[in-house]
């Protein structure tokens, strides 16, 4: 049987009508209010609340049955029935379950991870898609990531999704394995697979949009856990490459891949040989504000080596004032930040130093930053809705610093006050850096 309200197939048989329990109590409460719920035919309700799409082999008017923890467990035991259509209707109403926390919570208590695992080598595509869309919810979950990493052969499955199956199952395939990568435990999880890194790069070059975004997410969340076997997997020359794609989203998290790779000895010396400072010169003056952040926070990490700063010194005039133009971005304090750690790395060259000493450091102390009355505590460069003030609450947007204690399980907590100390600190160690003078 199915549920309107709810979407879902419902394994239970109920001797009475609910709608008729729900006249009754009405009538002894005397309420006047007329609930569209109770009335024939079954369909009269609000537009806002009709799902917009149904389940297969739904009549919406032949609902009559309640939801509870004996119809979880039956659709749970019904994942593996033999009869094709009755496996489907289970599937979709798991899916649309997980979506209350405290259903999902008892299906993870009944091994549901383990029954979707087993689903993902169905021959149905539609099986296939549900079952990623449905691990991805659950992965949202400590509990549910802790399951779901308790069987190994996960992550085969999913690489086998997403480098062979069609176009909407690897985008669901990729989307459940960039969940389970913003898990660190999960990172290390993840590349025990032997071939997981060359495979990502395989598909970041050949793919779709939308799936190229969500790989390169992942790729950045394992990068930082492992930045060898990227650097083994030639990966920095393949970021390099995604420099010039034309979607501005792509070239900024291909630069947030670059600067994990940075991080590690072998990266900032690739960086050298390439020139990459000379690359991202380019970059500091584009449309995209992502695009410029990225591109600064990279070079947080590309001018750290001695031969970078001497390359940086034959442009010296031109970078210094760009990147002295963004710091006057008070409204992006991330942006500040990494163009104050620029500065600071390029301040250990003496011509640079002297320079800035010369003829910018009066306009270095006039640099405004904004205070915690003025900074709603993100980073989000969208006007998105978000309800910003001294309350200091934000709507749950995804990979958004926010100070929102409530969000997931691992949130990436911003304090408003430590993080503006921060950035002050900054600005007055560039100060100390341009005034520095060596031993004679």
């Amino acid at each position: 049987m199915f549920c309107p309200h709810k979407n879902s197939y419902l394994q239970l048989v109920c001797a009475m009508n609910p709608r008729t329990i729900n006249k009754a109590v009405d009538r002894a409460m005397r309420k006047t209010h007329i609930d569209s719920h109770t009335e024939d035919p079954a369909a009269q309700r609000l537009d806002s609340m009709q799902p917009s799409l149904y389940a297969p082999h739904v009549d919406i008017t032949r609902a009559r049955l309640g939801f509870g923890r004996v119809g979880l467990r039956l659709i749970n035991r019904d994942l593996h029935s033999p009869d094709h259509l009755k496996q489907l209707q289970a599937l979709h109403s798991i899916l649309d379950q997980v979506q209350i926390s405290e259903n999902a919570m008892f299906l993870i208590n009944l091994q549901v991870v383990y029954r979707l695992i087993d689903l993902m080598h169905n021959r149905n595509p539609i099986i296939r898609e549900k079952v990623c869309l449905t691990l991805t919810h659950l992965a949202t979950y400590y509990q549910g990531r802790q399951r779901i990493m308790s069987r190994i052969t996960i992550v085969r499955n999913l690489m086998l999704l997403i480098m062979r199956d069609r176009k909407e199952i690897r985008y669901a395939a990729a989307y459940t394995l960039r969940t389970l990568a913003r898990d660190r435990c999960a990172c290390e999880f993840i590349l025990k697979d032997p071939e997981v890194v060359e495979n990502l790069l395989k598909m970041i070059k050949h793919d779709h949009v939308g799936i190229v975004l969500l790989h390169l997410r992942t790729f950045e969340n394992l990068t930082e856990w492992d930045p060898v076997r990227p650097l083994k997997a030639n990966a920095f020359q393949v970021m390099l490459t995604l420099f010039n794609d034309a979607d501005p989203r792509i070239v900024s998290h291909a630069m947030n891949c670059m600067a994990q790779l940075c991080k590690h000895e072998v990266g900032r010396t690739l960086a050298d040989e390439y020139d990459l400072n000379f690359v991202l010169r380019r970059f500091l003056t584009h449309v995209s504000t992502e695009v410029i952040i990225s591109a600064v926070n990279l070079m947080a990490f590309t001018t750290i080596t001695t031969r970078s700063k001497w390359r940086v010194k034959e442009w010296t005039v031109d970078m210094t004032k760009r990147l002295l133009l963004l710091c006057h971005t008070h409204n992006k304090p991330l942006l500040q930040l990494k163009c104050f750690q620029v500065l600071l790395n390029l301040c250990d060259a003496p011509d640079v130093r002297n320079h800035l000493k010369k003829y910018w450091e009066k306009n270095i102390e006039q640099i405004h930053i904004r205070t915690h009355e003025e900074w709603d505590g993100t980073t989000e460069t969208t006007s998105y809705g978000l309800e910003t003030g001294h309350n200091y609450r934000t709507m749950c947007i995804e990979d958004v610093e926010t100070i929102k204690n409530d969000y997931g399980d691992n949130p990436y907590v911003v304090n408003v006050h430590s993080y503006l100390r921060r950035v002050q600190e900054k600005k007055r160690q560039l100060l100390r850096a341009i005034n520095w003078k060596p031993y004679k």
